[in-house]
């Protein structure tokens, strides 16, 4: 073993400098190509620039990514709940505040299995399914959190369906008659197929697989280390709340369970927690479809008594930073961080890896897939030696979930904070988001589209800086001869508030009636079963919004950028007021557009030519979402000779009004009787 597992010393977590977190000595930025860090965003999109001009970055989706993150940071419900948060640390005995939030976040575990009993019972008291329910996951683990589902596996008991894809339409079918469950989605071209549910009484998301028992072992392995040592479940739960605060689980593209197993390897390599090779040494096999779930807990040993929770919070961070994740692979069965290309790449390297490999093709009957090298992380689940449980995280995923832990790491070396567990505690789960939330807003380079004349574009001035920075002396000031500027630029100057607003937004939110106007189209179509009926319902409001601009509002639109499905950009301009005096009476049902088509018409008939009723502006309409399309951004903004349209009284200020006014009163109904399922995917102009 010690020939696979490089040994690893943590770095010193003494007090630092005293600084803030997030400043020189703890904000650090790594460059998207190279990984080198800078002390801003500035610096780091200069070197950037300079180092890599010619270089294929992920620099645009990295950026959009913390761009879209941002506004969840620093959005009224996460302030509100983090204001809750504070008052409650306030209010709370020294050496209590991780029990508080734990206390916060964590399910009420009782409640949780009087609810999965209800759910059970549902399944197997069902004649026509005949089969034996399996729980797994954080129900199974007791690191379930207040938003957390439920997950089943589902084993027949019927002698006449034995085959799992059988057993996978029946269930679905009796989950479709079901008054019980409503909101049914089927993901059938998953690794392991599901389908995703929800439970009418208790309100419980559920997803439900018929072929895969594996995780149930897994769970159970969890289980048994979280009832040996209660520190060590307050830091596996801690850790995935943090997770999800910080929006490294699930949209950093990181699973809870690929963060407990990066737990187990810092834990290993710490001798606090020995390898899964170990805990299976001298114990008879349970082989399941290949594996082998076998273990024994006599091996052990308690947690040091002199760590607290916090001491191995701190650790988990600091281990987490000191690893080259690009190079290594993090093995819970090794119990280490080993070389990938030596272990896996190498024939003979992993000797055990390779023999599951042929038992699991004794088992199929066809070659297995290997484990996934070729990703910017890779996590080794503890029995199943060819998953990656990390294989799902992006370049831009992994990008960002590195800043976050190192940003976690250096403030456990930031005396202030180390003296202030609670503030601590804050900075982890909520101050962490919103220092990179100001950082981005500090250091964002101006778009090379907002310059004019002369002056130089925004990556032409970022390479000129670095070079300067590189090879000259810091230059002195020199004054030049300026003229005056009128009265009224000097006001503006003197006063902000005088400008125009640069941009406006709204954002747009599914409601349940437009979930359940959706579903039944979808189902009546032939469309991918591995999306949301999030993915389908932005598709629908995108082209809506599109036909809204270019058919009620007459609009000339220009495709500027566009990253599927995500976000589009075009540049619009328009030279008749067709917003403006717009009947808004209520239509008949299912005719509310064609009523704004026709005064469409009529406007473009009557008020050509009419001075009053003349514009000429530019700007760009954007639609921005995250990444689980649950949410729809509309932003509009002018181009720079036209800022003054964004004033009050502006023409694109009426119009965005207007069109925020018209899409409140389309009803969504309406919008999919108009909508072309069949151009999904498809955004021209």
């Amino acid at each position: 073993m010690e020939s696979l597992v490089e040994g690893l010393q943590a770095p010193e977590m003494g007090p630092g400098d005293g600084q803030e977190p997030g400043g020189s000595a703890t904000g650090l930025v790594f460059c998207t190509v190279c990984a080198a860090p800078f002390k801003n965003v500035t610096d780091c999109l200069a070197h950037e620039l300079h180092k890599h001009k010619n270089t294929n970055k992920p620099q645009k989706k990295f950026r959009k990514k913390i761009n879209a993150l941002t506004k969840q940071f620093t959005s009224e419900e996460t302030q509100s709940e983090r204001s809750k948060l504070q008052e409650a640390l306030n209010k709370t005995q020294d050496g209590q505040y991780l029990e508080t939030i734990l206390n916060r976040y964590a399910a009420d575990l009782r409640r949780l299995d009087c609810c999965y009993a209800t759910v059970r019972s549902c399944f197997e008291r069902e004649k026509a399914l005949k089969v034996e329910v399996f729980p797994f996951g954080s129900l199974v683990t007791g690191l379930a959190l207040e938003d957390s589902d439920i997950d089943l596996y589902l084993e027949s008991t019927d002698e006449n369906v034995n085959c799992p894809q059988r057993l996978f339409k029946k269930v679905l079918r009796v989950l479709h008659r079901s008054v019980s469950f409503t909101e049914i989605i089927n993901v059938r071209h998953a690794r392991v197929p599901i389908i995703r549910c929800k439970h009418q009484v208790t309100g419980l998301n559920i997803d439900i697989n018929m072929s895969n028992p594996n995780s149930t072992f897994n769970s159970r392995l969890i289980r048994e280390l979280m009832l040996r040592e209660p520190k060590l479940r307050q830091l596996a739960l801690f850790l995935k709340i943090w997770g999800k605060k910080v929006k490294v689980v699930r949209m950093g593209g990181m699973s809870s369970y690929c963060l407990f197993s990066v737990l187990l390897v810092n834990l290993q390599m710490r001798n606090l927690l020995p390898s899964i090779r170990e805990l299976q040494a001298h114990v008879e096999p349970i082989s399941v479809k290949g594996v082998n779930y076998a273990y024994s807990m006599e091996r052990v040993p308690p947690l040091p008594a002199q760590m607290s929770t916090l001491d191995l919070i701190g650790d988990f961070f600091a281990f987490c930073t000191s690893i080259e994740f690009e190079k290594k692979l993090l093995s819970p069965f090794l119990g280490g961080a080993v070389d990938k290309v030596e272990t896996l790449g190498t024939p003979g390297g992993f000797p055990e890896y390779e023999e599951q490999l042929l038992a699991l093709q004794e088992e199929l009957g066809e070659a297995p897939d290997k484990f996934h090298l070729d990703r910017p992380v890779c996590v080794q689940d503890p029995f199943e030696l060819a998953l990656n449980v990390a294989k799902n995280i992006s370049q831009t995923d992994f990008l960002y979930i590195k800043q976050c832990l190192h940003m976690a790491a250096q403030a456990f070396k930031n005396r202030e904070l180390r003296a202030a567990p609670n503030k601590l505690y804050d900075y982890l789960l909520f101050g962490l988001g919103d220092k990179m939330a100001l950082e981005k807003t500090l250091h964002r380079p101006t778009p090379a589209k907002k310059y004019k004349g002369n002056a130089a574009p925004a990556e032409q001035q970022m390479e000129n800086e670095a070079n300067t920075t590189e090879q000259q002396p810091p230059a002195v000031a020199q004054t030049e001869d300026v003229k005056d500027p009128p009265k009224d630029e000097k006001l503006c100057l003197d006063v902000p508030a005088c400008l125009p607003e640069t941009k406006r937004t709204h954002l747009i939110l599914p409601s349940k009636n437009d979930l359940k106007s959706l579903r039944p189209v979808l189902l009546s179509q032939d469309i991918e079963e591995n999306q949301t009926i999030y993915y389908y319902w932005l598709l629908c409001y995108v082209d809506t919004i599109k036909n809204v601009l270019t058919e009620i509002f007459a609009l000339d639109l220009e495709l500027e950028d566009s990253q599927e499905p995500c976000y589009h950009k075009w540049l619009m301009r328009s030279t008749v007021d067709t917003w403006t005096g717009r009947v808004s009476k209520l239509s008949q049902p299912g005719q509310y557009f064609d009523m704004h088509k026709q005064q469409t018409d009529e406007m473009l008939k009557t008020r050509s030519g009419k001075p009053q009723h003349v514009v000429s502006f530019e700007g760009y309409f954007s639609l921005r979402s995250t990444e689980d399309y649950k949410n729809l951004e509309l932003v509009v903004e002018a181009c720079p000779e036209h800022i003054n349209e964004m004033q009050r009284q502006g023409s694109i200020t009426k119009l965005f009004k207007a069109l925020k006014d018209l899409l409140s009163k389309y009803t969504f109904q309406e919008k999919l009787r108009k909508w072309d399922i069949g151009s999904v995917g498809t955004v021209d102009t």
